[in-house]
């Protein structure tokens, strides 16, 4: 389902945590007839100027891959006018495109990015999923980029990273939500998850899967009043599209990498009459392929998934949600299927079990123990982790270098709040060792877990490579710009 944070939210008093929205709101008001009959949308925007608005349409997104170990770019955050399906909409976007450039890199990569700020707000950048370092000006969340600055961040791959699906958005604090609902998200694939295949799947065709909820509708917008329902004004796109066509052979296997890169919605993905082998979550390959007829999708999360099809026809891959309250199926894209599944061989029947040998974290020493209660105030928005709000003068949890540790995640929400919790970690994967009291049979690592309301999760997380300052939260960005979230330092 798309999640939105409950109406009932007593707004009295509130004072907008985005300065561009509230201008664009009372420009609007003077122009907003002129665009009724088109579904205007009035996001955010900077100032009372049309010179601030760079063209009428959104640019496709373009694929970016690095040479020679070495990928230099220009990155610039703008206001844009452009259509998502049907409707005209102002955006955040990255280089004029919804989504922003996908950038393909290899391990052992350096990465050059020239951040331009156009916005008139602060903001910064995060790369989710990268096994990098957090301090200076690599993926350091603490940086704040000023309204007409460029900030240069510079990132080292390892060489052994994980290849898989990644991602990137603005990560500065009080702003995250507002600037990635507005647009600004894009893709980030480290390559070389086809190499840990069978031969006979190596050069399968792939399909990347950019999934968000966009454009908002405008009750958030003029009123700051968030809805939680999907409103006709709400799309579900896929890499800035409503509603894609994919092409397939009967028997034909493809890798579809599948990712949402929205602010707060929830998805659970399922293609009818098919099952989704995944080889990879959260950009780490699995020791243990498993199949499944639907992905649960919270904020933040991906999976690299092997697909057969099977028949003869169109077929809809859809997020399904099967609530009494607010039954629904999103389309995500159409599939066709063409040609006789009896004229090729299928290919599930080479399927692998395993990509990478198993590193189960079960067997080795832990350091240290640590308890993170999750705690919601919905009416005051006060979003709390150990009944702390955000803070970052203060240091919440400092670790040492090249040791595991292990945490447990307690979702103190009642059943009746609906208040799942996302939990995300910058810098280090993690595996669930335990789910409610019962072991659980990781298939691999992760960076995002999904913590259901009065439940608790038990991870460990091995703290290698970096050290410096980085932050672990809920991934529901709202959540987390409201205080759910807290920052811990990696020491030798």
């Amino acid at each position: 389902m798309i999640y939105k944070i409950r109406s009932s939210i007593n707004t009295s008093g509130l004072i907008f945590s985005s300065f561009s929205i509230s201008m664009f709101v009372l420009m609007m008001l003077m122009v907003v007839f002129a665009f009724q009959s088109s579904g205007y949308n009035t996001f955010a925007f900077a100032q009372n100027q049309s010179s601030y608005l760079s063209g009428m349409n959104f640019s496709k997104s373009q694929d970016v891959y690095s040479k020679n170990g070495f990928l230099k770019t220009t990155l610039v955050e703008e206001y844009k006018i452009g259509k998502v399906g049907n409707q005209t909409t102002v955006a955040m976007v990255y280089n004029g495109s919804l989504p922003g450039p996908t950038y393909h890199v290899y391990p052992g990569d350096k990465i050059v990015i020239d951040l331009v700020n156009r916005l008139n707000e602060s903001t910064n950048l995060h790369f989710h999923g990268l096994h990098v370092s957090p301090a200076n000006n690599s993926d350091n969340v603490f940086l704040d980029v000023a309204p007409g600055k460029t900030q240069q961040y510079v990132v080292d791959i390892p060489k052994n990273h994980e290849p898989g699906t990644d991602w990137y958005h603005p990560h500065m604090h009080r702003h995250t939500y507002d600037q990635v609902s507005a647009g600004l998200s894009g893709m980030f694939i480290v390559e070389g998850l086809e190499k840990l295949l069978p031969k006979p799947l190596q050069n399968i065709t792939q399909h990347t899967f950019a999934m968000r909820d966009f454009p908002f509708d405008n009750l958030f917008v003029t009123t700051h009043n968030l809805s939680n329902t999907v409103a006709s004004q709400d799309r579900l796109t896929v890499n800035g599209e409503v509603n894609p066509v994919v092409n397939m052979k009967s028997g034909e296997t493809q890798l579809w990498r599948l990712a949402n890169i929205g602010p707060e919605n929830e998805l659970t993905v399922e293609f009818p009459g098919h099952k989704f082998h995944v080889i990879a979550e959260d950009g780490s390959p699995v020791w243990k392929v498993w199949d499944n007829d639907t992905l649960f999708m919270q904020s933040g999360k991906r999976f690299d998934v092997l697909v057969t099809a099977t028949g003869n026809g169109t077929f809809p891959l859809r997020s399904a949600n099967v609530s009494t309250t607010a039954p629904y199926d999103l389309q995500i894209a159409t599939v066709n299927i063409k040609g006789n599944q009896n004229d090729t061989k299928p290919a599930v029947n080479i399927i692998p079990t395993s990509l990478i040998p198993k590193r189960d974290l079960n067997l080795v020493n832990v350091a240290n123990h640590r308890v993170f209660n999750f705690s919601s105030n919905d009416r005051d928005w006060i979003y709390t982790i150990n009944n702390k709000t955000f803070d970052p003068n203060r240091l919440d949890e400092k670790v040492k270098l090249g040791t595991v540790e292990e945490w447990k995640l307690v979702n103190r929400d009642k059943d009746s709040s609906g208040n799942i919790h996302p939990f995300h970690i910058h810098t280090n994967d993690f595996q669930v060792v335990s789910v409610n009291g019962k072991p659980y049979d990781a298939h691999g690592y992760q960076d995002t877990v999904n913590l259901p309301t009065e439940s608790e999760v038990v991870v460990r997380i091995p703290f290698d490579d970096f050290v410096g300052k980085s932050v672990y939260h809920c991934h529901l960005l709202f959540h987390e710009d409201y205080g759910m979230m807290g920052d811990f330092e990696i020491v030798k």
